[in-house]
Formats: structure tokens, C-alpha cells, sequence
């Protein structure tokens, strides 16, 4: 534990509340340093709490990173959903309307975001397969949507969303990165679009 939790008693919280409370600690240090740094030491040292309190609410590390990566999912997985669910005549709307739920989140969850869906420095196989199921959800999301609008078959319109995915993200990276403005970016995704779809 650390001296801040020594010198300070930590509140009581009830079971749900503090399983939030440890996630948003996971949270806060996978976006600030990356997956690679999340463990039960280092969340409980975040926390203020004993390792003992963080294997009650994640019996293990697949637990812990599971519910950190679906943490920091879910906000852009509503958004998404929302984006859809507003503009479902419009695909080329939608996909705007969602890239503005991700561009507009803060900087170290939207790399933690990308770390996971490009799969980029996981090196580790629960991370692979958080990877894989958070795909399977953005691709359950985005590809009846594709096929309707643009009448192609499950393997054109996974392999078209997929190449759109990645796309956005390489823009919202060198968005990040200060290679291009946020306005130059979303000009070039919006001809990305117009071409692809």
C-alpha cells in the first residue's frame, strides 16, 4: 500500500461501488502508461488499497484486464451504437457521427482503445483475446449495417468496415501526434468515405 492510503483511511464503498472505483483506477493507468503496467500491485497501489481487495472484485489477471479493457470500451461502444441507431438510412452519417465519439475522448483512453483493436504492444494472450472479443463486438455493430447499405455479403462488408475501422484510427493517431489538424484529418477520413463508400 502505499504512504498516501497509510495517512488517509479510505472510505467505505459497497461492493459495486468499489469495483467501479478499482476500475477507474485500472483505467487511469493503462491510459497513462499502457496495458503493460496493469496488474494487482500496481492497481492496488494506485487504489490505495491492499492486493487482498483487488483479488476479491478480480480473482485474477485475465479478470482484471477483462473488465479494465470493457471499462474503457463501453463509452465508445454506446456511442457507436448511437451513431448507428440515429442515421440507420445513412451510413456515411453514422460512421461520422461516430468518429467524433472517439476523436473527442481523451487522449490516453483513445490510445488504450487503439492498443487493443490494432492489437499493437499487447504481448500478452488475455489482451489477445479481450482483442479479438472487441472486435467481434465492433464488427456485430458496423457490418449489418454495411451490407444493408451497400448490399454486399458478410465478407465484403466485414473486410470494407474493418478497412474503415483502421482507418480512422491511423487518422486519429496522427491527429494525436500533431502530423495533421483535427480539421485536416477529418477532411481526409471524409474523402476516405466518399471514395470507399
Amino acid at each position: 500500500m502505499n504512504l498516501r492510503a497509510i495517512q488517509e483511511k479510505r472510505p467505505y464503498l459497497g461492493k459495486e461501488d468499489r469495483r467501479k472505483s478499482l476500475l477507474n483506477a485500472a483505467a487511469e493507468l493503462v491510459e497513462e502508461a499502457g496495458w503493460g503496467v496493469l496488474n494487482m500491485s500496481a492497481l492496488a497501489d494506485r487504489a490505495g488499497v491492499s492486493r487482498q481487495l483487488v483479488y476479491q472484485h478480480f480473482p485474477n489477471l485475465e479478470s482484471l484486464l477483462g473488465a479494465a479493457a470493457w471499462a474503457i470500451f463501453t463509452d465508445t461502444m454506446q456511442g457507436t451504437a448511437l451513431a448507428i441507431t440515429s442515421n440507420p438510412n445513412d451510413i456515411k452519417l453514422a460512421i461520422r457521427s461516430a468518429v467524433f465519439v472517439s476523436l473527442d475522448m481523451p487522449v490516453g483512453k483513445g490510445d488504450a482503445l487503439w492498443q487493443l483493436i490494432a492489437g499493437s504492444g499487447l504481448n500478452s494472450p488475455e489482451l489477445e483475446t479481450i482483442r479479438l472479443g472487441i472486435r467481434g463486438v465492433i464488427l456485430k455493430l458496423w457490418v449489418p449495417t454495411m451490407r444493408k447499405a451497400k448490399g454486399l455479403d458478410q465478407a465484403a462488408a466485414t473486410g470494407l468496415v474493418w478497412m474503415v475501422i483502421l482507418s480512422f484510427w491511423g487518422i486519429r493517431q496522427l491527429i494525436r501526434d500533431g502530423v495533421v489538424s483535427r480539421e485536416q484529418g477529418i477532411a481526409q477520413f471524409d474523402a476516405l468515405l466518399d471514395r470507399l463508400i
